[in-house]
């Protein structure tokens, strides 16, 4: 354990280190806010005030448990306001008695917001169940012609999406752009550069890569210490940068809809997972932290690599982008796309793109969701690294 903690202390917690830890939360923060009062995050927010108020208005009113009353009240809302608009001679003065205090603003409203979520919380079931029934009438397609990959997958349909139904409203713009928010990643990938590229280097400058490698304990010892205290370092950079996005988030946009089934998120609609939102959340951050695991022992391999510090950092920053651009290829039709996509350990960093649909291969009878694929190819990656690391080493230790 001493191990772990003098090599953190040596190579990883620096003091640029740090300082460049506070300066990337900043920005991430100003970059949310940023993105927030532009609407890219929550588009009301970029309306004027008048709009705003009366946004949060009818949100108060409709929020929760979907009822009769808050279902009859979106729609004849709606309705009445659509005729009032339909012909163009309504008034463009402000008037008393409306949300936005335009007619207009108020047509906006419900037609941008409030009337199409509403529509696809309620038909959500009755549309899924359509989902079931030609994935029934495809299951018994495909038995009778002996596809099993077919076969596979609509037995696996018919078995994750039974029972879906969305119970409560809630508004999930802000969830939505938390989920898919990546300008951190990049910042997280920054940093395990800066920290973790020259944890061989450093010891070939100052000549202790000799006297580790003639003790004992500054062999195998070293090289975990090194691995362990990198990996470590990405999952808790992760999950210091997954805790403060989603409090920003929160704080900007509310926590509401959190035990919502991811499914509620209209954008998710065909998704494979069934649980909630905040879980959702937490799976991909558990994904991303694996991604940067593999890309910090990538890191360290190209510091055993050279001499100089420098060298490893552009390389890695090179590589880095390559596997970043092939980690778009994960939802490609073509085998060989898919294949580098698999081996990018980046494709983890986008994985609620991996699981915003359906996407697997068929095993054996086995339906495997493509994320839990690239997950099994990271572990290979990983453990292929460690060896890798260890060859370069032991010829230094000869």
């Amino acid at each position: 354990m001493n191990f772990f903690y003098l090599e953190a202390r040596k190579n990883i917690l620096r003091r640029y280190t740090i300082i460049a830890l506070i300066l990337f939360l900043c920005l991430n923060t100003v970059k949310i806010i940023t993105d927030y009062k532009s609407g890219e995050i929550k588009p009301v927010a970029a309306n004027t005030s008048g709009m705003q108020a009366g946004y949060n208005e009818i949100y108060e009113k409709v929020k929760g448990e979907i009822t009769e009353k808050t279902v009859s009240f979106v729609t004849s809302e709606y309705q009445r306001l659509d005729k009032l608009t339909a012909d163009g001679t309504y008034s463009r003065k402000p008037q008393e008695g409306t949300y936005s205090g335009y007619i207009f603003g108020d047509y906006y409203l419900f037609h941008s917001y409030f009337y199409p979520y509403m529509e696809y919380s309620v038909k959500y079931s009755s549309e899924m169940e359509k989902v079931l029934t030609q994935a029934e009438e495809n299951l018994k397609f495909y038995q009778e012609n002996k596809n099993k990959a077919e076969t596979t997958k609509n037995a696996y349909i018919l078995d994750r999406y039974n029972g879906r139904s969305i119970s409560e409203f809630y508004l999930y713009d802000g969830w939505e752009s938390l989920l898919s928010y990546d300008f951190s990643d990049l910042l997280i990938l920054l940093l395990l550069v800066l920290a973790v590229a020259p944890a061989f280097t450093c010891e070939k400058e100052n000549g202790m890569i000799l006297i580790l490698s003639s003790c004992k304990r500054g062999r195998w010892p070293m090289l975990f210490s090194k691995c362990g205290s990198a990996v470590i370092f990405s999952w808790l950079i992760t999950a210091l940068f997954a805790l403060f996005n989603l409090l920003v988030f929160g704080l900007l946009c509310g926590f509401e809809g959190w035990n919502s089934p991811l499914y509620a998120i209209e954008s998710y609609r065909n998704t494979p997972f069934s649980g909630s939102v905040l879980m959702f959340y937490v799976l991909i951050c558990g994904a991303k932290a694996i991604g940067f695991s593999v890309t910090v022992l990538l890191l360290i391999f190209l510091s055993a690599c050279f001499k100089k510090s420098m060298y490893p950092c552009l390389a890695g920053m090179g590589l880095c982008i390559i596997l970043n651009y092939c980690s778009g290829w994960a939802l490609s039709s073509v085998w060989w796309k898919q294949v580098l996509a698999c081996i990018s350990p980046f494709t983890l960093t986008n994985g609620n793109l991996l699981l915003e649909r359906l996407l697997g291969v068929s095993f054996g009878g086995i339906y495997v969701l493509q994320i839990f694929i690239v997950l099994i190819v990271q572990m290979v990656m990983a453990y292929l690294l460690i060896m890798a690391i260890r060859r370069k080493l032991c010829c230094k230790w000869k």
